[in-house]
């Protein structure tokens, strides 16, 4: 999963530049009353980047949502944990973590699920 950030997202603002297209027209003689816009290999390509890039945009949009929902989530487990711990007097030892890495913890037996983010004690 990418680092994305709102920051990230917003340096990643993108004006496109919209193309008027026209068809060939052909008056009821068969003389061409309109050109038409050519196809080109340069405007097609501007099509396919630019459809790349809004597909990127919103893979990035999907990937800070869901960061945002999980510390979300994370800074409401603390804050259940942390009024618990006051209201029963025990406001020493406390430790807050989701075990989502191991990042900080030396972990001597037992087996850690990234995916569930757990650890499991023998």
């Amino acid at each position: 999963m990418a680092d994305v950030t709102l920051g990230t997202l917003i340096g990643k603002i993108y004006h496109h530049a919209k193309s008027f297209w026209k068809d060939k027209m052909l008056d009821p003689e068969g003389d061409r009353t309109q050109r038409g816009t050519k196809v080109t290999a340069k405007r097609m390509n501007n099509l396919e980047d630019s459809t790349a890039y809004a597909h990127e945009r919103l893979n990035d949009q999907v990937v800070y949502l869901e960061d945002a929902d999980r510390t979300q989530k994370n800074l409401r487990f603390e804050f259940l944990l942390l009024k618990a711990s006051v209201t029963s007097g025990l406001t020493s030892n406390i430790l807050v973590d989701n075990f989502e890495t191991l990042a900080g913890i030396n972990l001597i037996a037992g087996v850690h699920d990234s995916e569930l983010q757990r650890i499991y004690l023998p």
